[in-house]
């Protein structure tokens, strides 16, 4: 990856944790995230709550929530901007932070109460160490399943791949976040996933404190599986394609795991959409010749009778019969 020159002042106030948290019409939700926030046993803290030009009451609701809340070592400070997604607010919070250690938070999940205070000890006594992350929970406050962060020593397989670290859970310092750059605010998915990604390939050193950082909840207004999300989980997909290829790491491993994700995207898009989906389904097969779907031995003779383009046009149209059928 290249360098990214400096971007973010290397002035900070020590001990000082900011928590950045970008919103959009969450009126609702984002008062139990704050208030999480509050009731965090590590202090100082500053929220910064970026309103990515929410419609809804969400403005007021955060400005209560300064009028009670604001204290010497509590600070709620919000920043508005036009609607230019999550990332966009996320660098725009980083920009204004002046924390020496860094807290992402969506509006809609929550942090546990010693999260924070159990993070940033582990900063603190091993300074060789650029971030810490540990376990969470998804589901409701009522009802959840704990999910394990894990350890592997190669940390970009992990987080291409193996396990994906939530957002919630990763606390880190102010210059791993200078290192690794602004959040890529092309991405529409998997924006964490690039971020810590990028982490891991600027030589970002990770520990991992298997305790419950807090819950990333589900609810109604959860983003559901659609055409345009399976194209944009697509897109980061192939950004990072080329550049493990750029970088010569497109190993056969990592190869497999992306074709995978292409097929398993591919198939959720639209039957209108066909076109795009066998571009990716090829793309799919040309990245692991062994894809099993396409390596049996009917599609094995269908493409050397009539290549590997038209044989997956084959497979598709009758997995799409079978479908219809059903």
């Amino acid at each position: 990856m290249n360098k990214v020159p400096s971007w973010i002042s290397a002035s900070f106030i020590e001990n000082l944790v900011s928590v950045i948290i970008p919103t959009f019409n969450r009126e609702d939700l984002i008062i139990e995230s704050i208030r999480s926030v509050y009731m965090q046993t590590y202090k100082p803290i500053e929220c910064l709550i970026v309103d990515d030009g929410s419609t809804d009451n969400t403005i007021v609701v955060i400005k209560k929530l300064q009028r009670e809340l604001n204290s010497e070592n509590f600070k709620i400070l919000l920043i508005e901007q036009t609607n230019s997604g999550a990332p966009s607010a996320r660098n725009n919070g980083i920009l204004n932070a002046s924390g020496e250690f860094f807290q992402f938070l969506d509006s809609d999940d929550l942090l546990y109460p010693e999260k924070i205070k159990d993070q940033v000890a582990v900063l603190q006594n091993q300074k060789e160490v650029d971030g810490v992350y540990g376990d969470w929970n998804h589901g409701t406050t009522e009802e959840y399943v704990l999910i394990k962060g894990e350890k592997w020593e190669d940390t970009v397989s992990q987080f291409y791949g193996g396990r994906v670290i939530h957002t919630l859970s990763f606390l880190f310092r102010r210059q791993i976040v200078e290192r690794i750059g602004p959040w890529d605010e092309a991405l529409k998915r998997n924006q964490e996933v690039d971020f810590n990604l990028r982490g891991a390939l600027v030589g970002g050193k990770f520990e991992y404190l298997p305790k419950p950082t807090g819950l990333w909840r589900a609810h109604e207004g959860e983003r559901i599986i659609s055409s345009s999300g399976a194209i944009r989980a697509i897109e980061f997909h192939e950004k990072w394609i080329r550049e493990f290829e750029d970088m010569g790491l497109l190993t056969p491993e990592r190869k497999k795991t992306a074709a995978q994700y292409l097929f398993w995207h591919a198939m959720e898009l639209d039957k209108k959409e066909k076109k795009q989906t066998i571009t990716y389904l090829v793309k799919a097969s040309k990245l692991h010749p062994y894809f099993p779907e396409f390596n049996t031995p009917k599609m094995k003779i269908l493409s050397k009778l009539f290549g590997i383009k038209l044989s997956i046009k084959m497979w598709y149209s009758y997995i799409n019969l079978r479908k219809d059928d059903c």
